[in-house]
């Protein structure tokens, strides 16, 4: 009898066995495919380094089987809220459907996100109204200048004009109420001209003026992690100026936003299709994933270092390059779904003394 019992309890052990096996067979086979997902293999950055390597020599970890991303993605949303992973979405110009397609999109997850005004673009042809402005300051969105006019600051002759564009997008919009602190150069450009950031510096604490996937708090992307040296040569702190009087690549006058647009574009020209028919919009898509979890390589165990700022202008298909309501809404989920905290400019702080970003609610 004894040995009747013994044999049907060795028979259960071994089935146990097996069936946990297979579970974690099964979990294993599908972690591998999210990172694939997640990691494409063709991401190489500067000195033929994968993102992977990066991360595993500035931290250390040449021999872990850890992969960040793996990790946060197979979690739940509870713990990726844990895991570091913060976004900055804004939108230039001040198109109407930002109001009227944007807004509803990101009130349905609980984002907000920071607009950044043109104010010629403002209750002119397709762009919002004033009142339009005005509830997405109430309902929580930050209100930054994109100028007076949207012209390109390096195409402008006079410096006169270049102070007018800069200081009357500030007066513009403090006139209805508004006090912006931010400013981003239309298109981005003129970072790499010393007047155009002492004008800019006149009258704002921060400002954009150029691209990266991703923006280092400390300004220190490519000397501190070896990412992005076009952008990142040569900065350790956020500081306007080398010691010779020449702009910094990257400082709090120098930030860096990820376009959407811009991307769109590229995609647009390597596969010439549809700009918003699905190859398109599949490609978009997962680079939108890449780049908002590329930050997990960087910021480990709370230490906030790189954030991705998300630039978009129109929600529509009506533009080759803008982003369809269907695409903007599957970003939106995915972020919900995954847990990251989307935060607005309004959020950073910056420390004068230490010359660098941080994000204010998290301990630097």
């Amino acid at each position: 009898m004894n040995i009747s019992v013994n044999l049907v309890i060795g028979l259960c052990l071994v089935l146990l066995f097996v069936i946990n096996g297979n579970l974690v067979s099964s979990n294993t086979a599908s972690a591998v495919i999210l990172n694939d997902n997640l990691t494409p293999p063709n991401i190489v950055y500067e000195e033929g380094l994968s993102l992977e390597s990066l991360f595993r020599n500035n931290y250390g970890m040449e021999n872990s089987e850890t992969n960040p991303v793996v990790d946060d993605q197979t979690s739940s949303p509870e713990k990726e809220k844990e895991s570091d992973k913060y976004v900055i979405l804004m939108f230039d110009r001040g198109y109407d459907n930002i109001f009227t397609t944007a807004k509803p999109i990101l009130d349905k997850y609980g984002f907000k996100a920071s607009i950044f005004i043109a104010c010629d673009y403002i209750e002119n042809g397709k762009g919002m109204n004033w009142n339009q402005v005005r509830q997405l300051y109430l309902d929580g969105y930050d209100i930054q200048s994109h100028g007076s006019e949207h012209k390109r600051l390096t195409d402008v002759q006079s410096y006169d004009e270049i102070e007018s564009i800069v200081s009357g997008g500030k007066e513009c919009l403090e006139e209805h109420g508004f006090s912006p602190t931010v400013f981003q150069a239309p298109y981005n450009k003129g970072g790499d001209d010393p007047i155009i950031i002492s004008t800019i510096s006149k009258y704002f604490d921060l400002a954009f003026t150029g691209h990266s996937e991703l923006m280092f708090l400390n300004c220190d992307g490519w000397e501190h992690f070896g990412y992005d040296k076009e952008n990142y040569y040569g900065t350790t702190d956020c500081s306007p100026y080398f010691t010779d009087g020449t702009p910094t690549p990257t400082n709090k006058f120098g930030m860096k936003e990820w376009s959407h647009d811009r991307e769109h574009s590229r995609i647009n020209e390597k596969l010439k299709g549809d700009p918003h028919g699905p190859e398109v919009s599949h490609a978009l898509f997962d680079k939108f994933v890449q780049v908002v979890n590329d930050q997990s390589y960087f910021n480990i165990n709370g230490e906030i270092n790189a954030i991705p700022i998300l630039g978009y202008h129109e929600i529509e298909i009506g533009d080759s390059v803008s982003t369809s309501p269907e695409l903007f809404e599957s970003e939106m989920e995915y972020l919900y779904d995954n847990g990251f905290q989307v935060i607005t400019i309004e959020d950073l702080g910056y420390d004068e003394i230490q010359e660098r970003f941080n994000i204010k609610h998290v301990s630097a």
